[in-house]
């Protein structure tokens, strides 16, 4: 018996060795590493890789280098779970098995791969692999070896905008725990808010910048971090602004405008006639005025250009005189709201005649009088229709004049859900309560109800509009089944105010409808099981009584 197992030994012995004899040499892939150097910069940078610990066999054989965005483990494959790359390096083994002198440039574009992509501020990898055999000249797809890179840089949450745009800037690989500086064409500007540091991986976010006065066109924006810095470009684009918004002929109106060119002549335009000239200054903004002329009441284009055709509009409403006014004056921001009284008055019409005020931008007659002796009228209505602006017409047949009116276009506030709580149990016929929403021009809600929480279309189980209450009970037959407690059902809510501005949706809750037989016969076994027990505790006493009592 114990020679029988020392043969056993050595039979498994001599198999093992064999196998190991059979089995042709090939690279060790657990034992294989790189190390970059540095491991973070820019693109054009010139990375070493440091392959000390490559130590394969045989010598002759050629390391592959790629550098990628997708990140993949040792033992994947390139043109499998690597699919946009760029080869950056090729190097041949050493006799004593080692590579050297391997390094590359941080490419700016990756074309070898599936797919093509730029190189931008990031996270990425460089993969080492190695040919198909020795001399071959043609890599093999398996990776032996991974190391981290990172591409210093900046984003910019908009790359375009007007003067005074808030811009947030994010950033990765600049040196760890220091303080950011932000310029602007090489000017530091003021960081308003938030990152003013790098966090202990060198990176930041949502840093926030206010662009300065400055010309149409590309502007450069660097952060520096002690010895590091990366750039972005941010195009500005022109704006102006007119005011007052509305006036009389011959009144006086301020144009301002900003982002045009450095120091160009600039042509203002009232309704496609121009107006007054003026100059911008070196940061290409200016200040100009001009007289309204002599036009009827009506809504006017008013156009700034330079001779670099950077461009700006907007509006100017007339308003006659001796013709027509509207009370309260409304404007976008301070808009009338659904149900507000605005009161129209004229003077100047017809003697005696009739009235009509109608809404053109909605189509809607508003009301009718009739003008006293000496042509004149005041009548009010209830602001109603859609957001914006909206012309008011004031006829008597024969005379037509206008004014305009702004109605709101604030969206209602999302409610605030109060009951069915998140992961409560509700009965079949559930109560749905949420907060009221406060607006001027009132609200109606829309009430949905899922089996998904991304409300499809296939899930909806209820969808109610109009509820003018913040309270819904479902009916006896909108009732819901059971569920399982991981296949609950869903609800939200939103707000439309008067003037059909749609609020966003309500949080997201999540509820299970249980069943009374459930609840009542878990209460009834319950007191069954006790009963029992207290049964069986009396029977025990008696007998015990019992046997006491005979002796």
């Amino acid at each position: 018996m114990k020679y029988t197992k020392i043969l056993q030994v050595l039979a498994v012995s001599v198999a093992l060795s064999l196998l190991i004899m059979v089995i042709p040499a090939a690279p060790a892939l657990a034992a294989e590493a790189i190390d970059l150097s540095p491991s973070e910069g820019e693109v054009g940078d010139d990375i070493d890789i440091d392959c000390e610990d490559m130590d394969t066999t045989p010598a002759g054989m050629k390391v592959y280098f790629y550098f990628s965005p997708d990140e993949a483990d040792v033992g994947d494959d390139i043109g499998d779970e690597v699919e946009v790359y760029e080869l950056v390096e090729d190097r041949v083994i050493d006799s004593d098995g080692t590579v050297g002198n391997a390094h590359f440039d941080v490419p700016d574009e990756l074309d070898d791969g599936d797919y093509d992509d730029v190189v931008v501020a990031g996270y990425y990898y460089v993969y080492a692999v190695y040919e198909e055999d020795v001399g071959e000249d043609e890599p093999d797809t398996q990776i032996v070896a991974v190391d981290e890179f990172t591409v210093r840089g900046i984003s910019l949450d908009t790359d375009k905008g007007t003067v005074g745009t808030e811009v947030e800037i994010n950033g990765l690989g600049f040196s760890r725990s220091r303080d950011i500086a932000v310029e602007y064409d090489g000017t530091d500007i003021d960081i308003v808010d938030g990152d003013e540091q790098t966090d202990r991986s060198g990176d930041f976010d949502g840093t926030t910048i206010l662009i300065p006065e400055s010309t149409a066109g590309e502007h450069t924006i660097t952060v520096v971090v002690r010895n590091d810095q990366a750039s972005a470009t941010f195009t500005v684009e022109p704006e102006m602004a007119i005011s007052p918004t509305s006036g009389e002929t011959g009144s006086e109106v301020t144009v301002t405008g900003t982002g045009f060119g450095e120091e160009k002549n600039i042509t203002i335009a009232f309704n496609g006639v121009t107006a007054a000239t003026d100059e911008t200054d070196e940061d290409g903004s200016f200040t100009a005025s001009f007289s309204v002329p002599d036009v009827a009441a009506a809504i006017y284009e008013v156009e700034v250009e330079d001779e670099d055709d950077n461009k700006g509009e907007a509006t100017f409403t007339v308003l006659v005189s001796t013709g027509i006014t509207i009370s309260p004056v409304t404007s976008a921001a301070s808009p009338a709201h659904a149900g507000m009284n605005l009161a129209v008055s004229g003077t100047g019409f017809r003697a005696n005649a009739p009235i009509t005020i109608t809404d053109t931008t909605s189509g809607t007659l508003l009301t009718t009088t009739t003008s006293t002796a000496d042509g004149a009228f005041q009548v009010t209505f209830e602001a109603e229709g859609s957001a914006g602006q909206h012309i008011i017409i004031a006829s008597d047949g024969t005379d037509t004049l206008q004014v305009s009116f702004v109605m709101e276009s604030q969206a209602p506030a999302a409610p605030a859900l109060i009951s069915p709580e998140d992961a409560a149990i509700a009965e079949a016929q559930a109560i749905f309560d949420w907060a009221d929403v406060a607006d001027d021009s009132g609200v109606t809600y829309t009430l949905q109800l899922a089996t998904s929480s991304d409300f499809t279309p296939a899930s909806l189980v209820l969808e109610k509009t109009g509820l003018t209450a913040s309270q819904y009970t479902l009916t006896e037959g909108q009732a819901l089944e059971a569920t399982k407690e991981e296949a609950p059902y869903y609800w939200r809510v939103k707000a439309i105010d008067g003037v059909s501005n749609e609020g966003e949706w309500s949080t997201l809750r999540s509820f299970n409808v249980g069943t009374t037989f459930k609840i009542a016969g878990g209460i009834l076994y319950g007191i069954m099981g006790a009963g029992g027990l207290l049964l069986l505790g009396l029977g025990f006493w008696l007998g015990r009584r019992t046997a006491y009592s005979s002796f």
